[in-house]
Formats: C-alpha cells, structure tokens, sequence
C-alpha cells in the first residue's frame, strides 16, 4: 500500500519539529516546506530537516509578500505584523507544492491560542478557507481541541494519538522535547522580526521613503543590521555595532550607496550611506564613526567605498573639538584610487540566517 504523504511547514521552531515527528510516528510519510522570508529569524533549516530524516524544500516567498506587508486585508497586529495574511500567503505556497507532491494533507505545528492574532478558533478557520486548504490542514499538537480534518476522517491518522495542547505555556512541548531528544531549536520569542517594535519603526520608516515599485528583499533584510539614522527623505546612514556587521554593511554596498570604514589601527565601525555620499552624507557619516569608536588614534584614516572595486581614502580629525566637527562636515575627498575586490564582503542573501536585530533609542533614529 502507498504511504500517506503530508507536507510539514518547517519553521525551525520547537512546535514545527514536534509536529513532524508526531506525524510520522502515525506512518505518515512528511516532506518539508520552508518559506525563506526576510523578517523572519532563522536557523540551520538543513539541520532541522536532518533531525527530523525528511527531505526539505526550501522557497523564498518573493516580492509578492513585501506587498502583502503594506497592505495586509486582515490588519496588524501590535506592530507590523500581519500573521492573518501571513499565514494565508503561506498556506496558499504549501497548497501549491502540495499539489506538485500529490501530498494529501498539511502539517503545521500551530497550538490554539498560542498566539492571539492568527491562533485563535476563528483565525484558523479564516485561514484554511481563505488559503482553499478547508479540512485539509492537521494541526497535531492541539487536533483534540479543534474539529475533525479530513486526515482524522478518512483514518489516514489516528485522531486519539493527538495532542491536545492549548495555550501559550510551554511545558508539555518541551517535555516532548526532552522524548524525542530534540536539544537545539529557535526561541519561541524570537521567530518573527515583525513582531518586535524597534524592527517595525525602521519598517514603517522604509515604507515611507521607498516607492512600493522599488522596494526589495534586500532593504528589508538591511533594516536587521546595525544603527539607523534617517538624515532626510533620500539619506539614511547605519552604522555597524560590531566587525562581523561592518562586513555585513559592506555586503549591501551597490550603486546609489557608499560604505565609509575605519582603516587599520583604527577600530572603529563603518557606515553604510544609503542616498548621496556629499557633503551631508559623508561628514555625517565621519562623525557618527567617531562618536561610535572608544577612541580615535592621531592621523587617523577612513576608507570609502563607492564600490567594491573603487576607494578613496580620508585623514579624519579628532572630531572633538568644534574645529574638528566642522572639518569633519566640510572636508574634501582625496583622489580615487582603484583597489583590489574585497574579497570579505557577506552578500546580502547570508543574512537569512541572522538572528539578532536592535532597537534604536535616540530621537534622530528610527
């Protein structure tokens, strides 16, 4: 006889991962799905699939979901967060491959009541019917609290060997955890950046300034990576808050941006200036890399990268004294001289994996 096969959306969390297994202890053969998007904190997702012994797709959900995310018809949440229409562009991908697959069902770790805004009874049901998944969604950690699926009906799973989890505790998940020896998984907290409010400001802040037409996948993993500072309309600077983000910050150098850096023995952050490089973008550039370094050595140097192949190196003053802020904010270019690629540079793509994002404090930031 065939094996039943499922899809399991795979997010790298905990409830994902115990879903699957719980799946595939009723004999039920689950091929993963998951879909990459740029506000989401991820982790090794081949890691994930090893653990679990399941073949894994992986596919970017795409321009069309940066559209859904100004435009959500089910609203946000506390911030900008637009789990209804989130969760319904997904299902909607994982129906589509499902059908690629002859997969009879889909598999999600969703517990009821976990989350407010797309957990509840009512947004589960608004989900599947909008997705054209009606019935046809099992959801094993919390089955026994929801009605019949058509897996459970056509006894394709055995409905009493489901959970009936609810809520937003954490306890029996983890204990299955501990069962399955399931050691390493993503924080619950932490899997959407969309969630967080810092994240959110700079997101409406993109929103604002770039035209629906432009916008890329690219800005918005750039809103994950260092210090924001809105200068005006076309000119925003971020400022890396570490070696690994200056080199990040210079993976997302292309036309239209410039990337200022500390030379050797200054250790200081470099700036990616996104609109134009002078005067404005450029002094300010100079001194948010002073105010951000412990200390500035004498004769100290800054290089800037108009691209990854042409640079130009500045002698930057103390930046102390009001002499030297004005130098800073007048100073002139020296002549351009062509340079090796760098060859440390981390392409923007690398950051899907990023975990952390911070929140900007200041008034001047986003």
């Amino acid at each position: 006889m065939e094996p039943i096969r499922a899809v399991g959306l795979i997010s790298g969390g905990l409830d994902s991962m115990l879903a699957v297994r719980l799946v595939q202890e009723l004999g039920v053969e689950v091929l993963g799905l998951h879909l990459r998007m740029p506000t989401a904190c991820c982790t090794r997702m081949d890691e994930v699939a090893a653990r679990l012994g399941i073949p894994l797709e992986v596919r970017p959900m795409g321009d069309d979901y940066l559209r859904l995310l100004r435009r959500p018809r089910f609203g946000y949440g506390r911030n900008l967060n637009p789990c209804v229409d989130c969760r319904i562009f997904m299902f909607r991908m994982a129906r589509d491959y499902m059908e690629e697959v002859a997969a009879r069902f889909l598999c999600t770790g969703e517990v009821l009541g976990q989350r407010p805004m797309s957990q509840m009874r009512r947004a589960l049901a608004t989900i599947e019917r909008q997705a054209g998944l009606e019935g046809r969604v099992l959801r094993p950690l919390s089955a026994r609290h929801l009605p019949p699926t058509e897996p459970e009906r056509r006894g394709w799973v055995d409905r009493s060997r489901l959970l009936a989890i609810e809520g937003r505790g954490r306890r029996e998940q983890l204990e299955l955890a501990r069962r399955y020896g399931f050691h390493e998984y993503s924080s619950p907290a932490g899997g959407c950046l969309l969630t967080d409010a810092g994240f959110s400001s700079r997101l409406r802040d993109l929103f604002g300034h770039v035209p629906e037409e432009a916008l890329t996948q690219e800005d918005v993993l750039l809103l994950r990576v260092g210090r924001h500072f809105r200068l005006g309309p076309n000119l925003k600077l971020i400022v890396g808050r570490s070696a690994e983000e200056n080199r990040q910050l210079f993976g997302f150098l292309r036309e239209g941006r410039a990337c200022v850096e500390a030379a050797l023995p200054w250790k200081g952050p470099s700036v990616l200036v996104c609109g134009p490089l002078e005067p404005v973008g450029f002094g300010a550039a100079l001194r948010l890399m002073v105010r951000f370094s412990k200390q500035v050595p004498p004769g100290a140097q800054a290089t800037v990268w108009r691209s990854r192949t042409a640079a130009q190196a500045v002698e930057v003053a103390d930046g102390a004294s009001a002499e030297g802020d004005a130098w800073l904010a007048t100073c002139p270019l020296a002549p351009m001289n062509v340079r090796p690629e760098r060859s440390d540079a981390q392409p923007f793509a690398a950051l899907a994996s990023t975990q952390g994002m911070g929140s900007a404090t200041a008034p001047s930031r986003e």
